[in-house]
């Protein structure tokens, strides 16, 4: 028997199908957060008295779906400015510094991440220093250098991230897949494109600038021993920026016909990769814990026996939910480098059906709700992942509290709600197939 048919069979063993019924609360994985109104702004915290440094995420909403297909690329060309603007650190010439390198003078780090609904930086330091670098961090939020010769660099340093982006398969499978199934920016890349980046003049990136970086639009969330002047340290990161709200986005994605289509793009990889997509369930909808079940179960269906933890290199499938956009979606990869694409899609199909027509038996629930939980976990481990899920599900609809909300869900999962989901959301899907260039002589 074919290792994903043996697998699909094994769906169905262990015992009856799991019912609906009542199951106890479980007790909280992590700290209890907790939300606080800082007036012009809100910080959702979650104190860990072991962590050795603390991290905070600040959301400005920024990021893809503010973007159109002619200035794509200018969220990520705002931040990579944002973070080479030149700032003080001290009384003299010599203590002025570009954002980055200040921050990491002073014993922190600063990342920056554009997505579909924003764009969010992420500070770590030492918690007693934590809010002098969020008011350093502030200081070039409020007065970026957009000069002619600070975007060219910045710009400079994104085309180079563009040109990594086109050499790594997975990537470029995942982004022909959101390209062709939402409607809005949303779908379009991350850093944008050559061709875009190019185009984007200085008013552009301050108009966009203007219209997004505002008060309304900044949100925080942070992890770690929380130091008491953070909050104060946000709030007058926020009144740096423009007054008011930023204006209301509406994603959209298009239907998945029935006749799954394919795209196919040609790069330079050794072996062909297989990205399939699908339209998943809001982080705030019912729904939510049984699809973490299932991209556990579907990222986990080739490897299952394996006794460490794969990188996506290495291992033959792997699933990513993604909740970055509204509505959400997951995708699925297939390695071409570790196992057949066309086998392994043919049988990856036949999990994703087999899961719609009968509920798991009670063991094999118990068993990939455990896998889901310890994927989710492992996927939170630092405190930029767990600073991020925090802000990200909050704004959601989770609440403050919500990535032990999100382990609620999981844990309150039945067989039923799987098999409803696998029906909902797996049987139509769009593949994105990623093959090597052709070559004269072949």
């Amino acid at each position: 028997m074919k290792p994903a048919l043996a697998f699909a069979v094994a769906l169905t063993l262990g015992g009856s199908a799991a019912t609906s019924a009542a199951v106890p609360a479980p007790q909280p994985r992590y700290p209890q957060a907790f939300a606080t109104d800082l007036g012009v702004t809100q910080l959702i915290g979650e104190t860990d008295a072991d962590a050795p440094v603390s991290g905070v995420q600040i959301f400005v909403a920024a990021g893809l779906d503010r973007e159109s297909a002619s200035n794509n690329g200018v969220s990520a060309l705002v931040a990579e400015s944002i973070l080479r603007t030149p700032v003080s650190t001290g009384d003299g010439p010599a203590d002025t510094l570009p954002l980055r390198d200040a921050i990491e003078s002073s014993g922190g780090s600063l990342t920056y991440t554009v997505d579909g609904r924003s764009v969010h930086y992420y500070l770590e330091g030492r918690s007693e220093n934590l809010s002098a670098l969020v008011g350093l961090f502030g200081k070039a939020l409020a007065a970026p250098d957009f000069s002619p010769a600070a975007l060219a660099v910045a710009r400079k340093a994104l085309l180079a991230r563009v040109g990594e982006f086109e050499g790594n398969a997975l990537s470029v499978g995942i982004q022909m897949f959101r390209r062709s199934y939402y409607t809005t920016g949303a779908g379009a890349p991350a850093l944008g494109t050559a061709a875009t980046l190019t185009r984007l003049s200085a008013s552009d990136v301050t108009e966009f600038y203007r219209a997004t970086y505002r008060r309304g639009a900044v949100s925080s969330s942070a992890v770690g021993r929380l130091a008491p002047q953070l909050g104060e340290a946000l709030k007058t990161l926020a009144m740096g920026l423009g007054d008011g709200p930023v204006s209301a986005v509406v994603e959209r994605a298009r239907p998945i016909p029935g006749q799954a289509p394919r795209i196919i793009a040609h790069r330079d990889v050794s072996a062909p990769w297989v990205v399939v997509g699908f339209a998943a369930p809001a982080p705030n909808s019912r729904d939510f814990g049984a699809m973490l079940v299932l991209e556990s179960l579907l990222s986990d269906a080739f490897e299952r026996n394996s006794a460490t933890t794969l990188g996506f290199l290495e291992k033959s499938v792997g699933a990513f939910y993604l909740y970055d956009s509204t509505p959400a979606s997951l995708v699925v990869y297939v390695n071409g480098t570790q196992v057949d694409p066309t086998l392994a899609l043919r049988e990856l199909l036949v999990v994703s059906r087999t899961l719609s027509v009968k509920p798991l038996g009670a063991t094999a629930l118990h068993h990939f709700k455990t896998a889901a939980e310890g994927q989710f976990i492992t996927d939170s481990v630092s405190l930029s992942d767990r600073s991020y899920l925090l802000g990200t599900f909050a704004s959601q609809g989770l609440g403050s509290d919500s990535i032990n909300a999100a382990l609620s869900a999981l844990e309150a999962t039945t067989a039923t709600d799987v098999q409803r989901v696998a029906k909902a959301y797996l049987q139509r899907y769009i593949v994105a197939l990623v093959l090597p260039r052709q070559t004269d002589g072949n």
